[in-house]
């Protein structure tokens, strides 16, 4: 998402970057696809780091396969690299650490692009969402406006740009920047927010009644909302600024960085891109080739 995962984000320091599966400093033969061995944590494989509860860019189906809009793009791509797919289920607040550790060579999952975390990896903006609030059927506790979310508790995923949006307390935003700042401007209460592992189980807080809204990223709100059988509401006059979600690579790995790009670019020019988005209902958060190659990068704020 900053998701807007406008998911965005907890802080993340950066870590020493370990290149997992290297056993030579010397360039390994390249595949058809041009990733070197030497740019992969496991031969022949893009493994891709994704955190699985955020349906409907990834999640998992009955039988624990990964599935969703950013899965698809990515076993478009491994396609396109020569390389088998993978996907490591990861929780979106230890997703960078994860990466810089070894244990994936791409995180596809719906990550803000934010200045913070463009300091630890390098980021290929890919797709762009807002931020949105789903609230019970017929919205009881009657959310219409930011200002009525103060006093109130509300449930978002943990490292997400939507927890730092609340508090200011994230790598999104500062505390002058966030909903409290604007809640202490109009003398009301902070809103309290609930933070969770995982993006289901925040909608699952909402649905017992302990949180007024669950705020996550546009295209999970409307899909959330969809499939909810007429359970959940979205307050779509209150979704807030659309930020660009970027693909994750280590800082150590531009050869696969650059084919990536390649390869992504490849599939906008060819029409796969808007069809796998549009398979899934996302295609709202098409961006385009000149997003794809903007220097610098563009940042959440």
């Amino acid at each position: 998402m900053i998701r807007t995962r406008l998911r965005v984000v907890g802080i993340l320091a950066a870590a020493a970057l370990v290149a997992a599966g290297c056993t030579s400093s010397a360039a390994s033969p390249a595949p058809a696809g041009g990733v070197p061995a030497d740019q992969l944590v496991k031969a022949a494989t893009l493994t891709v780091c994704s955190d699985t509860s955020y349906p409907p860019q990834e999640s998992l189906d009955a039988s624990n396969k990964a599935i969703g809009s950013d899965i698809d793009l990515a076993t478009e791509l491994a396609k396109r690299l020569s390389l088998t797919l993978e996907v490591k289920s990861t929780t979106f607040d230890s997703i960078i650490p994860a990466l810089q550790g070894g244990s994936c060579d791409i995180i596809i999952s719906a990550q803000t692009i934010t200045a913070e975390r463009q300091a630890a990896v390098d980021m290929i903006p890919y797709f762009a969402a807002g931020q949105s609030f789903v609230v019970l059927a017929g919205n009881p506790s009657a959310v219409k406006t930011i200002d009525d979310l103060c006093g109130k508790t509300v449930a978002a995923e943990k490292g997400t740009i939507e927890a730092d949006h609340i508090t200011g307390a994230g790598s999104g935003y500062d505390t002058t920047n966030s909903l409290n700042a604007n809640c202490k401007t109009k003398g009301k209460s902070d809103i309290t927010l609930q933070v969770f592992d995982a993006d289901t189980n925040a909608l699952a807080a909402l649905q017992a009644g302990t949180v007024v809204a669950h705020f996550t990223d546009e295209p999970v709100a409307g899909y959330e909302v969809a499939n909810s059988g007429g359970k959940f509401d979205e307050v779509s006059a209150m979704t807030l600024e659309r930020g660009a979600e970027g693909i994750s690579v280590p800082k150590t790995k531009t050869v696969l960085r650059d084919a990536v790009k390649t390869a992504l670019l490849a599939m906008m020019t060819d029409g796969t891109y808007t069809t796998i988005l549009t398979k899934w209902g996302v295609q709202s958060g098409a961006v385009t080739a000149a997003d794809v190659n903007a220097t610098p990068l563009p940042a959440a704020s």
